[in-house]
């Protein structure tokens, strides 16, 4: 395929790739003036499959249709730009997203952090809402096919195992269920052959917590006791709130009726999240942490207090002073009715002298 002219139009460059069903190639478009490079995608026949050949060609054309559907109206979704059908081979072309991902970017010994988990998962759920309104599933989210620009957006790609969401009789006329997506990501119900919107929501908690523990999910295991995803012992030294750890657990329920139903109950949750550590009662007790110190903070603490001892004192010493006149000037008034009558009954019991007759 190197050097192939595809269609008269895509000249192919290298090999970016290769799944179960396809190889991917970077080309570069010949019939524009600046030759922007592209991504080819060639279907190749399973080999050693169950899957026929007639299904992988199915399996290709929807990808195309959720491309089609999806990519033009978000910018977070790569663009389709052709599918053709050559010599016997079909192939899918769709614009390039520039940048690294996710599993490379975090396999160098450097972990998630709590406040980058909590804004992936933001960014991945606003695209899961958006493609889930559209009644589709993407079925195969991992870091691999989460690509970082430089601009730092992500990017959701690979829609190779795409499903759109079968209901009522459409779900019950699929006699042999297809298992697609990638071991370790796939809930319970996906290995199953029936995908429901919160298996993507399976795969991205599972994702996130690879990134946060730098465990793959192939090696973790489920705890015999609660039968849920045992991974809490993996998590770094870094303080991570118990808050992210149970909407995380929430996501990766193995029984899909416990977990979220939607991505818009995951955000709901992380929005909640984000505003109890706005609380102002939590800036408080951060602004009295870093009260100063030293002989600046004595005085601080210390003047309050005396301020109020000085306004007892003189309150109380005034209330003295007041007291002690009214008790003086009652004793003066109170003197002169009890002199009077002392010297009236003096008066009363002298005798008169017997030269007065």
């Amino acid at each position: 395929m190197i050097g192939q002219l595809l269609t008269g139009r895509y000249l192919i460059l290298k090999q970016l790739g290769e799944g179960g069903f396809s190889k991917t190639y970077l080309a570069i478009d010949k019939y524009l003036l600046n030759q922007p490079v592209c991504v080819v995608k060639c279907l190749k026949s399973p080999i050693n499959s169950t899957i026929s050949i007639e299904k992988v060609q199915q399996l290709f054309e929807a990808e195309a249709r959720s491309l089609d559907r999806l990519g033009l109206r978000c910018e977070k979704i790569p663009t389709l730009l052709a599918f053709c059908h050559e010599q016997n081979n079909f192939y899918l072309v769709e614009e390039y997203v520039k940048g690294e991902d996710l599993e490379v970017k975090f396999n160098r010994g450097r972990y998630l952090s709590a406040k980058e988990s909590i804004e992936l998962l933001k960014e991945i759920l606003q695209i899961l809402e958006y493609v889930h309104q559209h009644e589709i599933i993407h079925c195969d989210i991992k870091p691999s096919n989460l690509i970082q620009r430089e601009s730092h957006d992500v990017v959701l790609i690979d829609f190779g195992a795409a499903r759109e969401s079968r209901t009522g009789q459409n779900k019950q006329a699929e006699d042999h269920p297809l298992t697609i997506g990638t071991f370790g990501y796939m809930p319970e119900e996906q290995k199953n052959g029936c995908p429901q919107f919160n298996s993507d929501l399976y795969a991205l908690g599972v994702s996130v917590i690879q990134l946060l523990t730098g465990m793959p999910p192939g090696q973790l295991r489920f705890d015999s006791a609660s039968g849920e995803l045992n991974w809490h012992s993996y998590l770094p030294q870094q303080s991570i709130d118990p808050r992210l750890i149970s909407i995380l657990d929430q996501m990766v329920r193995r029984d899909h009726r416990l977990r979220y139903q939607s991505a818009t109950e995951v955000t709901a949750a992380l929005q909640a999240l984000s505003l109890a550590e706005s609380h102002p009662q939590r800036r408080r007790s951060r602004a009295k942490r870093q009260r100063p110190t030293g002989p600046t903070r004595f005085f601080e603490e210390i003047w309050q207090p005396m301020v109020l001892l000085l306004s007892v004192m003189t309150l109380g010493g005034g209330c003295y002073l007041l007291l002690s006149q009214d008790f003086s000037f009652g004793r003066q008034a109170e003197a002169t009715p009890i002199q009077k009558a002392l010297q009236l009954q003096t008066a009363a019991f002298q005798k008169p002298s017997i030269g007065t007759i």
